[in-house]
């Protein structure tokens, strides 16, 4: 991947995170509260399905399932739902790009 689409990858996906965190809105849910946990807990068994069907390598994906325990529950909110996505496009240019962005945020949060 030449210089130019990694910034532009770098835009977008500084763009999607910024407009997701604005588009979020408050949450009644107070930290620790059970229906945050519950939502969290689907959300991390929605993730770790998603990335054992996509992730070949074991290695990156026993990574990625530690990293999953360190983010909280609008970051496991925001990569389930682009796992969603992925799952309704299928194998697409959006879906790679995706799946891109779910493993920049593993990665970098």
């Amino acid at each position: 991947m030449n210089l130019k689409r990694c910034i532009i990858l770098l835009f977008l996906l500084i763009f999607i995170w910024s407009k997701s965190i604005a588009w979020g809105g408050p949450t009644d849910f107070r930290p620790g509260h059970p229906h945050e946990v519950m939502n969290r807990e689907a959300n991390v068994l929605k993730i770790l399905s998603f990335l054992e069907n996509k992730v070949s390598d074991h290695e990156s994906l026993q990574k990625a399932k530690d990293k999953l325990v360190t983010l909280n529950e609008r970051q496991t909110r925001l990569i389930a739902s682009l796992s969603d996505r992925i799952a309704d496009k299928g194998n697409t240019t959006g879906g790679d790009i995706a799946f891109l962005l779910i493993m920049a945020l593993i990665v970098l949060s």
